[in-house]
């Protein structure tokens, strides 16, 4: 325990003594998630957090995409929904202009 960064305890309710390694890391990042997604809610609602999330997703989700638009000096698209990105038909043409 003295080499440990954290002690953290699980609560169980039931007949369960312990939970196995890869239960106990699986729990612990899933509450990490979701603390650290209860906390994104409150930043989104500024418009400032809104388009740092829009680049980062965009940047992470199409790393690809980012660079030649990073490159070309364009605008990041309007809106990624559902893993999708929604653009005009100006931002894919200059995305496929050669150059």
């Amino acid at each position: 325990m003295a080499l440990a960064d954290q002690d953290i305890i699980i609560p169980m309710i039931g007949m369960v003594q312990s939970l196995n390694v890869s239960v106990a890391s699986a729990l612990i990042l899933y509450e990490a998630q979701r603390q650290r997604q209860m906390q994104a809610c409150t930043c989104v609602k500024t418009a400032c957090c809104r388009k740092q999330s829009k680049r980062l997703l965009f940047e992470g989700g199409y790393p690809v995409l980012a660079k030649v638009a990073n490159a070309k000096a364009c605008l990041i698209p309007t809106s990624i929904s559902q893993g999708e990105i929604e653009a005009d038909a100006d931002w894919w043409a200059t995305m496929q202009a050669a150059g």
